[in-house]
């Protein structure tokens, strides 16, 4: 684990993943001896960083939940055996992903739900002004968080692997939604933007509004192909060239939400 500031007390974890091909990072900002996290990752992540702040002698007193897939919230019960009293943010439509992804594995453990909608939601933390945006697309729960209109937690709606090389868009919830989730981001571009599956210094040398029309020019092929597409055939006519690891979700995705999508 490698913890960079940014700037004032807001600080990345960044995960060495030799056994997956993207990284996972955590982003926290520091309040005195309490911290706010942004996703937890899975449990191994969640414990190096109870080791972190626990040596250091910080409470973690605030988890922000991007969406509810298990690389984002699954470290959540490591966090709390240790830290109590947190306060969960996450979207009020967080039921929607784990009754679609999860179905009861934790769709009953009310252990893991926020205990605060982000919905509207703004407040102060360490001296940062925080609010929120809905974010589908991705899940139907995804949220981005804006930190001083300076930083945007983009969650997975923009993901590089750990050569930070473009994933392909991921919209498991709404193809559509996700179109317009991606659209909306291109307001942001005068901010850095931060995720979950790669470091800050991604802002340093990608262009990011070619980075975002890529991956909407993609799903725009995906869709006017119907689904029947091949991702070398079209790789030519992207401004980027991507991993084309997940083009096989994609397909499965536009069959899954076809309906939606015609109607």
């Amino acid at each position: 684990m490698i913890i960079r500031n940014l700037y004032g007390n807001l600080y990345e974890a960044d995960f060495v993943c030799n056994d997956h091909y993207i990284k996972q990072v955590i982003y926290f900002i520091l309040e005195g001896s309490n911290a706010l996290l942004i996703d937890t990752g899975y449990e191994k992540e969640a414990k190096q960083l109870n080791v972190y702040f626990d040596e250091r002698s910080i409470h973690i007193s605030k988890v922000i939940i991007s969406h509810y897939h298990e690389d984002h919230f699954a470290g959540l019960k490591t966090l709390k055996s240790s830290n109590k009293n947190i306060t969960i943010f996450g979207s009020s439509e967080f039921k929607q992903t784990l009754e679609k992804e999860y179905k009861e594995d934790f769709l009953l453990d009310s252990d893991i739900f926020p205990t605060t909608f982000c919905d509207n939601y703004k407040f102060i933390f360490g001296g940062h002004n925080i609010r929120f945006e809905a974010a589908k697309g991705h899940s139907d729960c995804s949220i981005h968080t804006i930190i001083d209109e300076k930083y945007v937690h983009v969650a997975d709606n923009i993901m590089y692997d750990t050569n930070n090389m473009p994933l392909l868009p991921l919209p498991c919830a709404s193809i559509i939604e996700h179109l317009t989730t991606l659209e909306k981001l291109k307001e942001n571009l005068n901010v850095f933007f931060i995720g979950s599956h790669f470091s800050s210094a991604i802002n340093n040398y990608k262009d990011m509004k070619t980075e975002i029309d890529a991956r909407i020019n993609y799903m725009h092929k995906v869709l006017e192909h119907e689904g029947n597409i091949e991702y070398d055939s079209i790789k030519e006519k992207l401004p980027i060239t991507f991993n084309p690891i997940w083009h096989h979700h994609m397909i499965d995705y536009y069959q899954e939400q076809r309906t939606d999508i015609n109607n």
